[in-house]
């Protein structure tokens, strides 16, 4: 592992000089160079590696070939490579223009948005750039100004110096002006909205393309905030950056967690760790690989020195259900701070269902007062089996879905990192995280509601199994022959031990009985029967509502016991409206369990207990999947 020299990508545009050639010791066989990319994976412009046997590699082959450990741990939750930095020299002023934040950029280009920062390395006396509006406008304000040739009077005008800083965070209408050389560092985007363009044309006589409407749509049309950082030059969640300015030894330490880049300003220096070192005059530009442990650079020179930061805390958790998509922001501490819920109306085409939550998402954050960037990654639990791997839904009979690529259609709306996994799994990994089994690393989890859903935690993780289909423990079979199950098997567990079963059983037994209690309680309407009602009966002293009861328990227990002798859990718990009837569910299971698994006698059995997250559950799952 060594740090590397990289070569830029140099761009030659209309309004460019021949400052980054002259003073920086750029090669091109152009008259002028507008912009070197200096740490590029983007394909529109990727730099290459400058020595040894790598030499010629773009840098995304050489990543490619190390491996993305060289990126490091904060790296993780992006699909693709996150910064891009420039040199920019401005001979001319540069279009009015503005990038669009993740959400947008990746519905209308399929690529990231844009936030980005500059520095000003040097410019001319009384130079200036627009760095957002004087004042407030509307939309309607905004387009005319734009229309009649006027924006440069809305735009905010600041003159510059040397070591100037501007955070402009996407949806800033910005210009860099005439007589400025700064260095760039950005989100790995290429996409630009210009909104004028001061009538130039381009060598063949055509004015270059503005994207009004598009503009219109993303511009933040307030003042921008003026936004300064006690301890960096800039930092958001894609970069931090810091200045070095030395003739003394300073440390840097490439840890796992992020590569580093260091772009020399000014003068000369060397770069030294365990097993070499590395020379580098102005205008360098050197990649350190996450991991490359303890560095000293050293000499008398100014240099950029970038890294990518810890992800943010919050996170993004949906439970995809058949009737509803609940959508719930997850903050560090495992909290949801905001809800938004929305039909699900599965009969509709897959895509129209994802597009609704999406806009639940943003919903939610609109509601947590959050943006998409402050989000790490975001999770869906649905219902059936799931491949975690490819992200696809393969069959779930709840919203009718067949080999579903999900995060694929998701991604289109909200480009964060994306994983799925079967809802059950993801109520089962919220209780371990936040909920009843907080501090567990095995549970088993059972929802007692329509069927039994059932979730295994073992060492912390989901057991997800061949396919990441998880676990069906409410179709392991219980009494074989026995009464039919939704899935076409006899005497599965669902068809003794779901709310569903109990009803049904409770309706029977009525039938049976008609003096009992429970036809005084359903008002003569078996219809009327929920979960309840024998529990109730039985507290009114009612001999058929106890049977009824007692036999649901035994069901319950007999599965609860099986799945203590496959998983070994260190609890089990339950979920679902019967848990409600607290102890008289809870303690006869767990007298079963401590009498009838196997080893009771040696080792303590795990306890049984009550989910207490209820329909969150999913949610807190569903986010912190990894």
């Amino acid at each position: 592992m060594e740090a590397v020299k990289l070569i830029p990508a140099g761009k030659d545009y209309l309004w460019g000089g021949d400052r980054l050639k002259k003073e920086f010791g750029k090669q091109s066989e152009k008259d002028r160079i507008a912009e070197t990319w200096e740490l590029s994976c983007h394909p529109d412009g990727p730099s290459t590696i400058a020595q040894g046997k790598d030499r010629g590699k773009t840098l995304a082959r050489y990543i490619e070939e190390q491996g993305k450990g060289l990126l490091g741990k904060n790296c993780e939750e992006f699909g693709e490579f996150p910064i891009l930095i420039k040199l920019i020299d401005a001979k001319q002023d540069l279009s009015v223009q503005v990038h669009p934040d993740n959400a947008y950029a990746a519905q209308a280009e399929h690529q990231q948005g844009k936030t980005e920062m500059w520095y000003v390395v040097d410019c001319e006396p009384g130079a200036a750039l627009y760095y957002g509006l004087t004042r407030e406008l509307t939309k309607q304000e905004f387009q005319k100004h734009i229309e009649d040739g006027t924006l440069l009077q809305v735009l905010n005008r600041v003159e510059v110096h040397p070591g100037n800083v501007f955070f402009i965070e996407a949806g800033t209408v910005h210009a860099i002006g005439a007589g400025i050389l700064i260095a760039e560092i950005q989100q790995n985007s290429n996409v630009t909205y210009r909104v004028y363009d001061y009538n130039r044309t381009d060598a063949q006589g055509n004015k270059r393309p503005l994207h009004i409407q598009k503009a219109l749509d993303v511009a933040s049309l307030k003042p921008a905030p003026v936004r300064k950082w006690e301890n960096h030059l800039a930092s958001c969640r894609y970069f931090t950056v810091d200045k070095i300015e030395t003739d003394t030894a300073v440390p840097i330490h490439s840890d796992e967690n992020s590569f580093h880049h260091l772009l020399c300003l000014d003068g000369n220096g060397k770069i030294e760790w365990r097993y070499g070192r590395l020379e580098f005059k102005k205008g360098d530009s050197l990649f350190l690989p996450a991991g490359l442990g303890d560095c000293t650079v050293s000499g008398n020179f100014q240099a950029l020195h970038t890294w990518v930061p810890a992800p943010p805390a919050y996170r993004i958790g949906i439970d995809l259900g058949g009737t509803n998509i609940a959508v719930g922001i997850v903050d560090e501490n495992l909290r949801i701070i905001a809800k938004h819920s929305v039909p699900t109306q599965a009969k509709r085409p897959y895509p129209q269902i994802i597009e609704d939550m999406a806009k639940a998402v943003f919903s939610a954050l609109q509601k947590a007062g959050i943006s998409l960037e402050q989000c790490a990654s975001v999770g869906i639990g649905s219902p059936g089996i799931c491949d975690s791997e490819t992200g696809t839904v393969i069959y779930s009979n709840n919203i009718q879905w067949e080999n579903v690529p999900l995060v694929a259609e998701l991604r289109k709306w909200i480009p964060l990192p994306c994983r799925l996994s079967n809802d059950a799994n993801c109520a089962a990994l919220g209780e371990v995280a936040a909920g009843a089994a907080k501090g567990y690393q095995n549970a088993v989890l059972l929802t007692l509601g329509t069927g039994v859903g059932g979730g295994v935690i073992l060492d912390g993780k989901i057991f997800a199994g061949c396919h990441s289909a998880g676990a069906e423990l409410g179709h392991t079979v219980l009494i074989k022959d026995g009464e039919r199950c939704t899935c076409g098997r006899h005497g599965c567990l669902e068809a003794y031990a779901s709310a569903s079963a109990l009803i049904r059983q409770t309706k029977r037994a009525a039938e049976n009985h008609p003096e009992s209690v429970i036809w005084k309680l359903c008002g003569g309407n078996l219809e009327q029967i929920s979960g309840r009602t024998p529990f109730e009966a039985e507290k009114q002293g009612d001999e058929t509502g106890k049977q009824v009861v007692e036999d649901y328990i035994s069901y319950l227990s007999e599965g609860v016991v099986n799945f203590v002798n496959i998983f070994r859990p260190e609890c089990v718990i339950l979920g679902g409206g019967i848990c409600n009837e607290g102890a008289r569910l809870l303690d006869p299971i767990n007298d079963h369990v401590s009498r009838l698994c196997f080893g009771s006698d040696k080792v303590e059995p795990p306890k049984v207990i009550r989910a207490a997250l209820g329909n969150d559950a999913g949610i807190i799952g569903a986010a912190v999947l990894k």
